[in-house]
């Protein structure tokens, strides 16, 4: 490679970065909020099938992740890194397999309706990954700086919550009648205007970040040609990884459990307190602690570790989310004061997640000697795939537990269903808490400043 000044690290990097992630929730935010309604409301599929169908798309599309992680690894390095390519030629099937969806066909044969479910989740999810591992992957070789580091998971969850602002805000209005009940055939339209946003963020993106590391490498002479690890040794030493297990244990607790409460809140305005106009108020509510991890995590910083930062703020969801769960609040205002304080304890963990993330690939390279960005972030996305086809699994069968009818309108239903709905909203957070708590204060162990000797119990 030809010598050539590599650019210093700025505001540049921290708005491609941010764009990342704004593109990739402008199809994950909309399917992780709407896509059960789709298939179980609008196109009728059984909430036992559509769990199944999650559970084994998820499980397939993990795999799909370290095989991903492996080829980014193995990635020759050009004038534009190892990881921005994939991004770039990856968001076109993922905007492409987005739209297809949302093809509303109720009438369709129950066979083909499942089978078109599986497909093209199981399409989208390849996409996905395709473009969100380098993606995570990224963040490491942009910089070694922790700060720089804090920084870039700032900029990616504002990306992020600027993606959720119409899930939260605008689609609620646009996909219910008069009746509470969605209209199927807007959802495909929604995703297309999504979907073409994210696209041109993703092309943003890569015109914009730099991979610092990678290029230093080049140019210096220290590039190696990848170390041909086996799949077992890379998770042999995963597993190892305290600090990493620590925080893959937390989030799939964080994703399984608690981010089910944004899926499901369609549900208990539908039925329990029978009043989709709210649901916009609501998301909105559950979506700030992330606006306000957004605004104190890195000041927090100066004052206590990231573990501290992301682990004590649970103690007080645990108690609003047990008050959900075990108090059968009848003012739907009232609730969502207790909703928006229960998912306070997400707020630091959601955007540092990303800093510490990069601090245990790091961590792992000391313990191994090797560098494999991608496919550690590989492994960790996968427990992310695999959490939330737990939490959508866990929260189909909430519904089939709670007595819900595909068949039958929000009017129709039985009269023990929004009760039902109402405790297990409040009771899936509820253990999400605790697990996130105990996993990020007693396993995770990496300081804010990393130190190798503090991790190596």
């Amino acid at each position: 490679m030809s010598e050539q000044k590599i650019r210093p690290f700025g505001m540049r990097d921290k708005l491609g970065y941010g764009l990342g992630d704004f593109g990739c929730n402008m199809s994950f935010a909309f399917i992780n909020n709407y896509m059960l309604v789709f298939f179980v409301t609008c196109l009728h599929i059984n909430p036992g099938h559509y769990a199944a169908i999650i559970v084994i798309s998820k499980i397939l599309d993990a795999i799909n992740d370290i095989i991903v992680g492996r080829l980014c690894d193995r990635t020759k390095p050009g004038k534009n890194g190892k990881f921005v390519p994939w991004i770039k030629w990856g968001s076109l099937p993922l905007l492409i397999t987005s739209i297809l969806m949302f093809l509303y066909i109720p009438d369709a044969p129950y066979a083909i309706r499942v089978g078109y479910c599986f497909v093209f989740y199981f399409l989208w999810g390849l996409a996905y990954t395709c473009v969100n591992v380098p993606y995570g992957s990224l963040q490491s070789v942009m910089t070694t700086d922790s700060d720089q580091r804090a920084s870039l998971s700032t900029y990616r969850s504002v990306g992020a919550m600027l993606a959720q602002l119409p899930v939260m805000i605008l689609i609620p209005k646009l996909v219910y009648n008069g009746n509470d009940d969605p209209i199927g055939s807007r959802f495909i339209i929604i995703m297309a205007v999504m979907g073409v946003i994210g696209f041109v963020a993703f092309m943003l993106l890569s015109n914009l970040v730099t991979e610092r590391v990678t290029l230093q490498h080049l140019q210096d002479g220290t590039h190696k040609e990848p170390v041909k690890t086996s799949v077992l040794s890379t998770l042999k030493a995963f597993v190892h990884n305290r600090p990493m297990m620590g925080l893959s244990l937390a989030t799939i607790a964080q994703i399984a459990c608690l981010n089910t409460l944004t899926s499901y809140i369609s549900y208990i305005f539908m039925l329990y307190f029978k009043n989709t106009d709210l649901i916009s108020i609501a998301v909105i509510i559950c979506g700030l602690p992330m606006g306000l991890g957004i605004i104190v995590a890195k000041p927090l910083l100066r004052f206590c570790t990231k573990r501290q930062a992301c682990a004590y703020p649970f103690i007080l969801s645990i108690v609003f989310t047990g008050i959900l769960t075990f108090v059968p609040i009848q003012n739907a205002y009232i609730w969502m004061v207790f909703a928006g304080l229960g998912m306070l304890g997400t707020s630091c963990f959601m955007v540092l997640v990303w800093a510490m993330v990069a601090d245990c690939i790091d961590h792992q390279e000391e313990m191994t000697g090797v560098r494999e960005e991608g496919s550690i972030y590989a492994i960790y996305s996968f427990c992310r795939k695999a959490a939330q086809g737990l939490g959508q699994g866990v929260t189909a069968l909430a519904l089939l537990w709670a007595g819900y009818n595909e068949k039958l309108s929000v009017a129709e239903q039985g009269a023990q269903v929004p009760e039902r709905i109402r405790f297990t909203t409040g009771l899936i957070p509820f253990v999400g808490c605790i697990l996130c708590f105990l996993a990020l204060f007693f396993i995770y162990n990496l300081g804010d400043k990393k130190d190798p000797q503090e991790a190596q119990e």
